[in-house]
């Protein structure tokens, strides 16, 4: 296989591998958002429970249902700690996939950069071989215009 159809097998490899990182990425970055929209939504349903239990402390309270109110808002708090610990995990998985997509950037960079040296170096090759025919063919004319 010829250097510039394996540099071209390179980077067409390498870009779908970039792509298939970015298309992981966007998938963990929706997860985190859920992730915290769940969060979000724990955190505001406790303050609005929580207002719930003042308002029905100003009005008065058997201590059965204070008890209630409590232990519903202890198991909040403890859904809202899961929430955390798993917005915790979200972050880093998004954090490796965004490491792994600037690798897989890189990788291919470093391949275009192969790729482009190449074909300048094509470029110049003919530039020269060319500028040696023209120089050829002048010095022909040169020498049937001295006879």
């Amino acid at each position: 296989m010829p250097a510039s159809k394996a540099l071209d097998t390179l980077l067409e490899l390498a870009t779908d591998q970039r792509d298939a990182a970015a298309v992981a990425l966007g998938k963990l970055n929706n997860a985190h958002q859920h992730s915290k929209q769940q969060l979000d939504a724990l955190v505001t349903y406790r303050e609005e429970y929580r207002r719930q239990l003042e308002a029905s402390m100003a009005e008065g309270l058997s201590v059965a249902s204070l008890d209630n109110y409590r232990r519903f808002l202890a198991s909040l708090d403890a859904a809202i700690a899961h929430q955390c610990q798993s917005l915790d995990h979200s972050e880093q998985r998004v954090a490796g996939g965004k490491t792994q997509w600037q690798a897989r950037q890189r990788r291919l960079q470093s391949y275009d950069v192969l790729a482009t040296r190449r074909r300048d170096s094509a470029a110049r090759a003919e530039a020269k071989s060319e500028q040696q025919t023209n120089d050829e063919y002048a010095s022909r004319l040169g020498a049937r215009g001295s006879r």
